[in-house]
């Protein structure tokens, strides 16, 4: 089974890969909680928050933070754990797309065992033998209100509302469907 998870990407870097020198390594922080805790072997694929105009509130608080996501290309397996701190946990992901410049991704998430990660027996026996010498460097906060605004491509069932994009020069058209989800913590 394949989890999608949403990721704000932090930055990427060349593959050094001399047979595809176009490669890259792209590093994300993910600020909502993972359909299932991230672990080794689990197959994911990876969608980018991009940050979205909150609506005004009638208050004049700042609401819940909004996003919209686009495709990254980026769907793998977890192969290790590539760093350890007190409080964040980074797993590298191979991509297994090859349509994709990105060779592999870092996937940086907020510590919480059970809840966001999963480690087995030996990684969670090495975490505990090295934590006090673990650093505290930085802190990826969850995001547990944050609203996802989705456009998705897919073919519509009929009672679906369709928007049709049409041009003199293309006869193709595109059904649109605006998806909102809000993401909370258990969702």
């Amino acid at each position: 089974m394949i989890y999608t998870i949403y990721a704000k990407e932090r930055g990427s870097a060349p593959a050094d890969d001399p047979h595809r020198p176009s490669m890259i390594v792209v590093h994300y922080d993910l600020p909502t909680i993972p359909p299932v805790p991230l672990q080794t072997g689990l197959t994911i694929r990876i969608l980018a928050l991009r940050p979205s105009p909150s609506p005004p509130s009638l208050d004049g608080s700042r609401g819940p933070p909004h996003y919209t996501i686009t495709e990254t290309g980026v769907v793998g397996t977890v192969e290790t754990i590539r760093t350890m701190e007190e409080t964040v946990t980074e797993f590298a992901v191979k991509n297994d797309n090859d349509q994709s410049p990105a060779a592999h991704a870092y996937i940086s998430i907020q510590h919480i065992p059970g809840v966001t990660v999963r480690l087995n027996l030996w990684e969670a026996l090495c975490r505990r033998v090295f934590l006090p010498p673990l650093p505290h460097t930085r802190h990826i906060p969850l995001e547990l209100d944050a609203v996802i605004l989705r456009n998705v491509t897919r073919l519509r069932p009929e009672r679906e509302r369709r928007v049709r994009h049409d041009s003199e020069d293309d006869e193709r058209s595109e059904d649109m469907i605006v998806e909102s989800e809000s993401l909370s913590r258990g969702e």
